[in-house]
């Protein structure tokens, strides 16, 4: 199997930069668009036949170094009684957004394996079809960014509402937070008893809060993930959307790998963590606009910068967008795997 970014997580030596892109089946691709099309967007997050066919795309056109079996943060929560829907688009809406003690007191924490259920078959599936070729990734949202999601009802600009609950409703934060946090860790757990071999947590807006913010609103919860995937033998990665003010915090979680944005050079990143961490990044995923050749240059300083670290992942900074162009797409993970070869 190639398990190299197994391999890069722990920090052993691997043959080459293992590669594979943030929302690898996302609307890039034409043939994930006429799957949304034909289905919608919940039917592709929640039928198992349809999340194979989505996570198999980038695995089978550009052959990227692991599958990450395809759903979206926002379902998980979806059984705890929040009302989910999607605009034409895919943007996520909550019809009814969590404010107050009895909208809180509404909530449960359902199990995650019985909730859940479409999303452990999907993965026992994708295992079989996989056949051992590249390793499956599961993944779920960071707890404040999901519980984000849950208070102001959607994406937001501001976040006017969770900072709001925050300062002056505190205790009703964390009880929110400590439930998103049980659900979450269960879920992950869960994905990776039924094959999942690393996981992922997106907390893409916790990167809003100020280092000490930070430290009293999310860094226990992701510690309390970590413990809860702790003896399961899949390494943990870490993202959040500006996580240069953040480092030294991340550092304390207990995760595996720390998954960096582009606005840091994976050079201060790599220096900062001091080898206690593997990382994982951070092209700008609008370089994939670039000629070949500036593209490959920026790829190289990439690698070259992550030979330092005690394991690279080479991935986007964030999420690959709409428009990127395929030839570039692939031009990148060829110049990945051709540079980094030992």
């Amino acid at each position: 199997m190639n398990d190299t970014i197994l391999g890069a997580c722990r920090g052993e030596e691997v043959p080459y930069t293992p590669v594979w892109i943030l929302r690898q089946s996302g609307r890039y691709l034409p043939q994930f668009r006429r799957l949304l099309n034909k289905w919608g967007f919940l039917n592709l997050c929640k039928k198992p036949e349809l999340i194979v066919e989505v996570t198999m795309l980038p695995v089978d056109l550009f052959g990227v170094d692991a599958a990450q079996a395809f759903s979206d943060i926002l379902t998980e929560v979806e059984p705890m009684g929040m009302e989910l829907d999607y605009s034409a688009d895919s943007v996520p809406h909550f019809k009814n957004p969590i404010r107050t003690q009895q909208d809180v007191d509404h909530l449960v924490v359902p199990d995650a394996e019985e909730s859940l259920g479409y999303r452990m078959e999907a993965i026992k599936m994708l295992r079989r079809e996989l056949a051992d070729r590249v390793p499956l990734l599961g993944f779920a949202g960071g707890p404040f960014t999901v519980a984000a999601y849950m208070i102001e009802g959607g994406p937001s600009n501001r976040f006017i509402n969770t900072k709001r609950m925050m300062f002056q409703g505190t205790e009703l934060f964390h009880r929110l937070m400590r439930m998103v946090t049980a659900l979450t860790g269960d879920y992950l757990r869960a994905q990776v008893r039924a094959g999942a071999q690393a996981v992922t947590v997106f907390d893409t807006w916790a990167s809003i809060l100020s280092e000490r913010d930070f430290t009293e609103y999310v860094l226990p919860y992701v510690q309390s993930i970590v413990k809860t995937l702790s003896g399961e033998n899949a390494p943990v990665m870490y993202f959040t959307n500006g996580c240069a003010h953040l480092v030294d915090q991340i550092r304390k979680s207990g995760v595996d790998v720390l998954s960096a944005d582009w606005r840091i050079s994976l050079d201060e990143l790599v220096a900062r963590l001091d080898g206690k961490m593997a990382v994982q990044g951070n092209l700008d995923p609008f370089a994939l606009l670039l000629p070949v050749r500036k593209l490959e240059a920026r790829i190289k300083e990439i690698l070259d910068a992550g030979r330092k670290a005690r394991g690279h992942i080479f991935n986007l900074g964030d999420g690959i967008f709409p428009e990127a162009p395929l030839d570039n797409v692939a031009a990148m993970v060829e110049a990945v795997h051709n540079f980094s070869r030992r």
